[in-house]
């Protein structure tokens, strides 16, 4: 039952964090921080922390997310693997939504 609460919880936010066309992810390919999409629109590229590369420094000048907290982090992806989205973060003992809505725009996986 616990895991079924789990995943209802992932999908609900992961429904709530739905971006519109608008917002991209940094992919460190143009150092513009607008580019041009398919349909021609400027489209702003927003920079974000990478959860599958950042380390234990970087994770920590996250918005209340600690040395301790980052290290948990960087243990989970370690035992686990990459995360697949952001959202996943709250898996990790300690990580509450409220912390990962706090910085939400500021993380990413690539």
């Amino acid at each position: 039952m616990r895991w079924f609460a789990l995943q209802f919880l992932l999908l609900v936010l992961a429904l709530a964090s739905c971006r519109t066309g608008e917002e991209f992810a940094n992919t460190n390919s143009s150092d513009s921080p607008a580019s041009q999409t398919a349909g021609g629109q400027l489209a702003v590229r927003k920079s974000c922390l990478n959860l599958n590369a950042a380390t234990t420094e970087e994770l920590g000048r996250l918005p209340g997310i600690g040395q301790v907290t980052a290290r948990k982090i960087i243990e989970y992806r370690e035992q686990n693997g990459p995360f697949r989205r952001p959202e996943e973060i709250i898996i990790i003992q300690g990580f509450s939504e409220r912390k990962y809505r706090s910085i939400a725009d500021l993380v990413c996986v690539n």
